[in-house]
């Protein structure tokens, strides 16, 4: 999960900016109470269906800073891993420099700015056969929902083509695609992966809360109301094709934003992405099939459609009540294509 970038003030479209190296490493804190550091990266190994997503934040001015990591199994298992360190402040990040940033058992290992990177886990892992479980609170989870096992992880991710950025400078978001390669244990199990994924790069204040005071009342009652309000994607087709981007709930209900296609390796923006969802019928809060509908800058349609294959539901506690972020696993189609990657969902559940 991630806090997603969201735009100024009097933002009306892409950003565009040079790729700057130093974007790679960490900046200089902000005195918002709420400025945060993130990097990001997902894939999918499109032959055997095993993924990952892996997100690291800093948060110095609240002292702290946690690590999110899952990897998908076979037949809809997820191997869940979190991990917390409490010793930040400003003053210490802005001493990490060019350091590998480095929470709990996971460590990403720096290469050459927007080339590549190294993804090093070793540690417990919790290995559920159904990961939605997560859902419930922890004491009202059945009994062994959850095999505790040992996860050891180590891949390089190797980018196809530059950065996008939405924007840069002091408060920043770009994104990346590449190919994923290694290796993945997990007890007595092994997997070599070769894969497709997307990372990103964030900086700046960042909230985890949903709409609220007078961004609530532009969206409308159904940004405050149980439900999704925000829809991020990635996806990967092959080396020549993938896209991205996010959709916030408007007034109307309609979940409407921007995003980015690669094509053999020049990107440019999607100036117009439309999101609709189907939803399993027993639970409001889980995903079964999106349909993204989009134009890009050079005013070509597209039309993806996408199943969902696993769930992975993260819990961020809200002030009046709690977020959930359901990253979806998905089988995307587009163009008599088939690419993976994931359709992330953002629920505001109040109390």
């Amino acid at each position: 999960m991630r806090s997603p970038w969201r735009p100024p003030p009097g933002y009306t479209g892409a950003m565009s900016t040079a790729a700057n190296p130093a974007d790679e490493f960490f900046h200089a804190v902000g005195d918002h109470a709420a400025w945060s550091e993130s990097y990001y990266f997902n894939f999918v190994d499109h032959r055997t269906g095993v993924g990952a997503f892996t997100r690291m934040g800093f948060r110095p001015n609240d002292g702290w800073a946690d690590a999110l990591h899952a990897v998908y199994l076979p037949e809809g298992r997820v191997a869940f891993t979190y991990g917390r360190r409490t010793d930040l402040s400003p003053e210490v990040v802005d001493g990490f420099g060019t350091a590998d940033p480095m929470v709990g058992n996971l460590v990403l290992r720096r290469g050459e700015p927007f080339r590549t990177w190294g993804i090093a886990y070793h540690g417990e892992a919790q290995d559920m056969a159904d990961p939605t479980v997560m859902l419930a609170a922890t004491k009202d989870r059945p009994a062994g929902w959850f095999k505790a096992s040992q996860l050891d992880m180590d891949v390089t991710f190797e980018a196809f083509a530059g950065p996008h950025y939405a924007v840069g400078g002091t408060q920043g978001h770009f994104e990346q695609t590449g190919r994923v390669t290694g290796t993945i244990r997990l007890d007595g199990e092994q997997w070599e992966v070769d894969a497709l994924g997307v990372r990103d790069k964030s900086w700046g204040p960042r909230t985890w809360q949903g709409p609220s005071g007078s961004a609530a009342k532009a969206a409308g009652p159904a940004a405050t109301e149980s439900g999704c309000f925000l829809n991020w994607f990635s996806m990967n087709f092959g080396p020549d094709l993938a896209l991205g981007g996010a959709c916030g709930r408007t007034a109307d209900g309609t979940l409407r934003g921007k995003g980015w296609i690669q094509r053999d390796g020049d990107t440019i923006d999607l100036t117009d992405v439309v999101i609709t969802t189907e939803y399993d019928p027993t639970n409001p809060l889980l995903h079964r099939a999106v349909e993204l509908r989009a134009t890009d800058a050079a005013g070509a349609s597209l039309v993806v459609t996408g199943e969902v294959v696993t769930i992975c539901p993260t819990k961020i506690p809200r002030r009046d009540g709690v977020t959930f972020v359901n990253e979806g696993l998905a089988r995307f189609h587009t163009d008599g294509r088939t690419g993976f990657g994931i359709a992330e969902h953002w629920h505001a559940v109040p109390r």
